[in-house]
């Protein structure tokens, strides 16, 4: 602009010094320019020198504006700069963590997972399920992994868990030496622990046991459908030292009845553990009630005691013209328990069948129920203990002594008592942790009293098999053998002794 701006000034001179020069050659001169004509000539000058510097300011400004931008430009060049060093930094940084993570297994526990803030926390994908053994459910003994676990508030927590134990068992029969062969679903649980402020909690669980069991008979048991398997409220009003508890829970009895399913080292209940059962009107070891609990001395001497429905005596005619006496009215059934941990406590709602080498447990404990004229007591012994290289011992034995009396009679008069008679069960197994597999031994026996009718309906149960864990007890996988000693051969049986194959799949959380 500059130079557009010198240029028009040098051709305006040129133009009025070449009018001039063309004046004084001619022939004739003009007159001189009068006063008038050289004031119009100087305002004209004066007008182009404004208009020059008109056309220099503008191309300053210009010029500024063009250095603006150059400078914009170039800062805009230094951040895109910044920026990608800043992208190639994250890349790296994403790169080397995801190296360390393939060595390092994640936090799988709550505590790692930082559940301070309420949330729906994600799965973990540990390499390894060691951490997740050391803080099971109190409820369920299952660990539960991060994602079934629903944090509401600081102080209000739910925990999910289910229970799948697909089963094949191939019974033989005594009478034709065959056997019978079924597919079914030993158990199909769900459960939810509600843990609430002021120390409440809260534990409901379904279950549907022995889905699609066809049994010897031949009859599939596909209708039954889901019954209410635990329903209970707890306040630990005293903290450890005493909780109330109602609704729908176990009864205090001997150890193996009283430990979580899915934890079991032998495979399943004992046989006999549970002869009240159906004369007391239990539901799987659990009966409707009210109870106290508790721990004391540092959690190392528990007990649980409560007073249950039991069985419910049917209505009683009277004499004419009255009517029949309601029922109900018989007394409530009685239970209680108590153990005392050595080493490691176990103040919990289920206990452990197998720790898997995570805890050292040394206890033992007795119990006692009655109602009426039916009285059961026994105890029992649990030892369970990490030995070198992360394998364990378990081994326990429980003990039971029943008897019915003139407990129950039918309506025809005919003494239905639960007879006077003994059941021990005893199992052992040795966990090797490297090659997660976990071989047991179990035993049991039901003797009765010496009399005529039931001493030959005594029984002895020998067996054994192995816990090969696929993810703890989240997946485990159990082959089972066992020999079935009846103390008498039946007349229409072809041999006395029979043999029993399990194997059963347990998925769980």
């Amino acid at each position: 602009m500059k130079r557009l701006a010198i240029a028009t000034l040098v051709l305006a001179l040129a133009a009025a010094h070449g009018s001039a020069q063309d004046s004084s050659s001619g022939t004739k001169q003009d007159p001189p320019p009068t006063p008038a004509q050289l004031e119009e000539m100087k305002k004209s000058l004066e007008a182009q020198q404004k208009q020059i510097e008109k056309l220099k300011a503008e191309a300053a400004e210009r010029d500024k504006a063009l250095e603006q931008m150059q400078k914009a430009v170039q800062d805009q060049q230094q951040q895109v700069q910044e920026q990608l060093k800043q992208t190639e930094a994250a890349a790296t940084a994403a790169a080397q963590a995801a190296e360390a993570a393939k060595s390092q297994p994640l936090p799988t526990r709550p505590s790692d997972m930082n559940l301070d803030k309420p949330g729906l926390y994600n799965a973990s994908l540990a390499k390894s399920i060691d951490p997740m053994l050391q803080q099971p459910n109190p409820n369920t003994q299952m660990v539960t992994p991060p994602w079934a676990v629903l944090k509401i508030a600081d102080n209000v927590t739910f925990r999910f868990g289910s229970v799948i134990q697909a089963t094949y068992e191939a019974l033989q029969d005594p009478n034709s030496t065959g056997y019978s062969q079924n597919f079914y679903l030993r158990r199909a649980r769900f459960n939810v622990t509600a843990n609430l402020p002021e120390n409440v909690s809260i534990f409901f669980q379904t279950d549907d046991p022995r889905l699609g069991y066809a049994g010897t008979n031949g009859q599939k048991n596909i209708n039954s459908g889901f019954l209410v398997q635990d329903a209970w409220a707890q306040w630990n009003f005293l903290g450890h030292a005493m909780a109330l508890q109602g609704g729908l829970f176990l009864i205090p009895t001997e150890r193996q009845v009283l430990t979580s399913v899915s934890t079991f080292l032998a495979l399943d209940l004992p046989t006999w553990s549970q002869q009240e059962g159906t004369i007391e009107e239990a539901n799987g070891g659990r009966d409707y009630g009210v109870g106290l609990n508790g721990a004391l001395l540092g959690d190392h001497l528990t007990y649980r005691t409560g007073v249950f429905s039991g069985y419910r005596a049917p209505t009683s005619p009277q004499e004419a013209p009255l009517g029949p006496a309601a029922g109900s009215r018989n007394s409530l059934y009685f239970a209680g328990r108590v153990q005392y941990d050595f080493f490691d406590t176990e103040y919990v709602y289920a206990y452990a069948g197998t720790n898997l080498g995570k805890k050292k447990v040394v206890a033992i404990a007795g119990f006692y129920q009655a109602q009426g004229d039916f009285k059961a007591y026994g105890g029992d012994a649990f030892f369970d203990w990490p030995v070198m290289g992360g394998d364990a011992v378990t081994a326990e034995a429980d003990y039971i002594h029943y008897d019915g009396h003139n407990f129950i009679y039918n309506d025809n008069g005919t003494n239905n008592t639960l007879p006077e008679q003994d059941s021990l069960y005893v199992n052992a197994g040795y966990y090797l942790c490297h090659a997660k597999i976990q071989p047991f031994f179990r035993y049991e026996f039901l003797h009765y009293a010496e009399d005529l009718i039931n001493i030959a309906k005594g029984q002895e149960r020998i067996g054994g098999g192995f816990n090969y864990y696929v993810y703890g007890q989240n997946f485990k996988i159990v082959p089972y053998y066992e020999r079935i000693m009846p103390k008498s051969q039946p007349a229409t049986a072809q041999i006395q002794d029979y043999n029993r194959f399990v194997l059963e799949l347990q998925g769980s959380f």
